[in-house]
């Protein structure tokens, strides 16, 4: 038997919330999401599994689904989101030299 689990998160910015998933897409790691503007919402399509994103009214988004496959969903996901957000927050004298991802851990190497 499994249960509706929601997962708050520290998660703000669509726009890196966005790129996240895209970057879990290109992995294979999810099937599809459509995002709904109006309604401030995500459903990620995963192998069958339905996962849905919403943004609270503190402005953090909490993710919703099965108990099975949300707990590794969520910690997957604020990982790439992390990834995501370095990456595009770095000082203009690095960049990324080389990266590597060795179970589950995402190494990256900087050139400055």
């Amino acid at each position: 038997m499994s249960f509706y689990t929601v997962i708050k998160t520290e998660i703000k910015s669509k726009k890196y919330l966005i790129c996240a998933l895209e970057e879990l897409k290109k992995r294979g790691e999810i099937t599809s999401f459509v995002s709904n503007e109006r309604k401030e919402t995500v459903e990620i399509d995963r192998d069958g599994d339905v996962i849905n994103i919403s943004k609270e009214k503190t402005g953090n988004y909490q993710i919703g689904g099965d108990n099975r496959v949300v707990n590794a969903f969520s910690n997957r996901l604020k990982q790439i989101y992390a990834y995501e957000s370095i990456k595009d927050n770095l000082p203009l004298d690095f960049e990324i030299a080389n990266e590597s991802e060795t179970a589950g851990e995402i190494h990256i190497v900087l050139k400055g």
